[in-house]
């Protein structure tokens, strides 16, 4: 059974978009308390559901190209004009932020930022870049978009499953790899090299691809699976975990809950999430993920990931946020450093809510209007 509907707009998929950033949030935001991370976990959210939303999109593309026997090139050309109109205005805008304010040394990062691949200078240098440090995520998705499109519009559909399966294996192989062969000094060292690699998140997108590609052409068999209410609670149980193992380890990356298994168990709840999500059913999560609030959040999410640490975050209070700027010229703001952390979460949420809706209304959407130019 094929799904019939040539929808590729699902509102409910909002709600999980604020779950993500929500995550990243807490992670970032709320050191100090939090007792366990959750930033990688919002993270993977992210990527496994671009993959489900990307490959569901090139495989209506893919259909169409297939019915009309028509060329697959101008199908590519639209597909990357409507994902850099989407993505590109406010990343630029912010960038431009960073050039005036020199915002953590931005004058010497900007070839890499401008160039979409601050994960590529992590992995080389083997340093985080400040304020900037959440950028190569996207920078990862972006590197994602440029290469997947020709995999399903270019391969027979009968391939599909085993390019997502060889996907999923290659992000697997490749932490493991990472893990095995390397010396503890230098894992502990240069974690990031694993950890913000394309191809060592491509196994989410695989699972994303999967869960698309069950969507789409199989309908029934992805109905029979969401039937089974049970593997979401089975698969958020084995991610806490997996968190509180890698937690609470002898070495902190030099782990193989960390380096291999955590992002894995991650990627296999968010499949079960987005699929329950999918379901559309009258149950506590269809609630939440369907309350208008939580629904504009996530509609709005892109803004808030994008210009979170530029708002606050806890390793970066003094490199040009604002709440670094609010604590250093009123005393009372400072005093929340130290006490009172939740308030000064709530403050910085209301900013950050504020900064993004601007952006929501009078950049993002305006400029959505030439989606369907090309």
């Amino acid at each position: 059974m094929t799904k019939s509907s040539t929808d590729v707009y699902f509102k409910q998929l909002n709600g999980i978009r604020f779950i993500a950033v929500f995550l990243v949030l807490l992670d970032h935001w709320l050191v100090p308390i939090l007792p366990i991370p959750l930033g990688h976990l919002g993270v993977v959210i992210f990527f496994v559901l671009s993959g489900f939303l990307i490959t569901r999109i090139l495989f209506l593309n893919a259909d169409e190209i297939e019915s009309t026997k028509s060329s697959a090139w101008p199908k590519i050309i639209r597909f990357i004009y409507r994902r850099s109109l989407r993505i590109f205005p406010i990343y630029f805008i912010l960038l431009i932020i960073g050039f005036i304010f020199n915002i953590s040394n931005f004058k010497e990062l900007w070839p890499w930022l401008l160039s979409y691949s601050p994960n590529i200078y992590i992995m080389l240098k083997g340093q985080w870049l400040g304020t900037w440090d959440h950028l190569w995520s996207l920078a990862v998705e972006e590197q994602y978009y440029l290469i997947f499109p020709y995999f399903i519009l270019f391969f027979n559909k009968k391939n599909y499953i085993r390019l997502f399966v060889i996907m999923i294996g290659l992000g697997i192989i490749s932490r493991l790899i990472f893990y095995i062969i390397l010396p503890h000094d230098t894992i502990e060292k240069y974690w990031m090299f694993s950890y913000v690699n394309p191809i060592s998140a491509i196994d989410c997108f695989g699972l994303g691809g999967l869960l698309a590609y069950y969507y789409h052409y199989d309908y029934t068999y992805f109905l029979n699976l969401a039937e089974k209410k049970y593997l979401l609670t089975i698969a958020i149980s084995t991610v806490f975990i997996s968190i509180l193992l890698s937690h609470f380890s002898k070495y902190t990356y030099d782990n193989l809950w960390f380096s291999v298994i955590e992002r894995s168990i991650s990627a296999i709840f968010a499949y079960f999430l987005i699929m329950t999500a999918l379901m559309e059913k009258d149950n506590y999560l269809g609630k939440l993920l369907e309350n208008s609030f939580v629904m504009y959040l996530g509609s709005i999410s892109y803004g808030i990931y994008l210009y979170h640490n530029l708002v606050f975050n806890y390793y970066h209070l003094n490199e040009n946020t604002i709440w670094g700027y609010l604590s250093n010229n009123f005393s009372y703001i400072n005093s929340l450093n130290s006490k009172l952390i939740i308030l000064k979460f709530s403050i910085n949420f209301l900013i950050l809510i504020g900064i993004a809706s601007f952006s929501w209304y009078y950049i993002e959407k305006p400029i959505s209007k030439f989606k369907n130019r090309i």
